[in-house]
């Protein structure tokens, strides 16, 4: 797909861009220009946006960046508090998605972590005081805290490994809580269909009550919007820090345990070869990064 991203003089510094063949924009915030080489040599000022497709790098003036990437894919890079999707959350959200979150309190961070933390509360008090024994799930390959798994069990009431929007919908509406339901459709980031699988409820509730040693895979997983277009979601291993292959909007490369990308790794339209860091991929694996292409 050919995207044209047109430079207005007094809008860039010193680069003009024509028109780039590439599927996505990679948009790194002042915070992480030293994460992308042609970024760091671009230099871009104080009050700019290091715009990077291909081989291709402009600085772009935060007031126009969102109006210059128009509907072209882009993946952010930077903190919380720079990211441009936050105020535009209401427009990106998929047509696609299970629930009509237009009708919804779409809550901040903060808020989301709240949840997590008294869900966890209530999940001990419950297993407590009902004396909930250890239970096994169906199979899994995430590692789940024994009330999680038990509370999981009291809901999925027809045993088929999935909690539906109907089996949720008990605990959404009787505890009064508006950021509940955007806290489990943050859930729902593995297969996104709607429900919440085994693997996908032990693994969001694995820090809810313990940010602090949150891994950072797992903290950009749980930041990120599965039902927002062409958000990327990172490939984590099961102890929530980056697998080595990750792939994106046509291109994949390679980065380490902390998410920094190996210089020269990333290629267009096929599998890095991530070499010693890597590791072998299973059939599955490879087409869970084709997939993500």
């Amino acid at each position: 797909m050919r995207a044209e991203i047109c430079v207005l003089l007094g809008l860039c510094c010193g680069v003009a861009w024509g028109t780039i063949d590439s599927h996505t924009v990679h948009v790194y915030h002042s915070s992480a220009f030293d994460q992308n080489e042609l970024c760091s040599a671009r230099g871009c000022g104080q009050g700019f946006i290091c715009f990077v497709a291909v081989d291709k790098a402009l600085c772009v003036k935060r007031e126009v960046a969102r109006e210059k990437l128009g509907k072209h894919k882009y993946i952010e890079h930077g903190n919380d508090e720079e990211l441009l999707r936050k105020k535009h959350q209401h427009n990106l959200l998929s047509d696609a998605a299970k629930h009509e979150r237009q009708e919804k309190h779409l809550c901040s961070r903060s808020e989301l972590d709240s949840i997590g933390g008294r869900l966890m509360q209530w999940f001990k008090d419950m297993h407590r005081i009902h004396d909930g024994k250890d239970v096994s799930l169906k199979k899994h390959k995430v590692a789940c805290r024994p009330d999680v798994a038990w509370m999981f069990e009291q809901w999925d009431g027809n045993d088929d490994g999935q909690l539906s929007q109907k089996e949720l919908k008990p605990i959404e509406g009787n505890m009064k809580e508006p950021c509940l339901t955007h806290f489990f459709d943050l859930c729902d980031d593995m297969v996104i269909d709607g429900e919440i699988s085994v693997d996908e409820w032990c693994d969001c509730f694995s820090f809810s009550d313990d940010y602090r040693h949150e891994p950072p895979c797992h903290k950009e997983k749980h930041h990120a919007d599965p039902h927002v277009p062409g958000v990327f979601i990172p490939r984590c291993d099961l102890e929530g820090f980056y697998q080595p292959e990750q792939c994106h909007g046509g291109q994949c490369w390679c980065v380490d345990k902390y998410g920094r990308e190996f210089d020269q790794s990333r290629v267009q339209g096929e599998l890095p070869d991530c070499g010693q860091y890597g590791s072998e991929l299973s059939y599955e694996e490879e087409e869970d990064l084709h997939a993500r292409m």
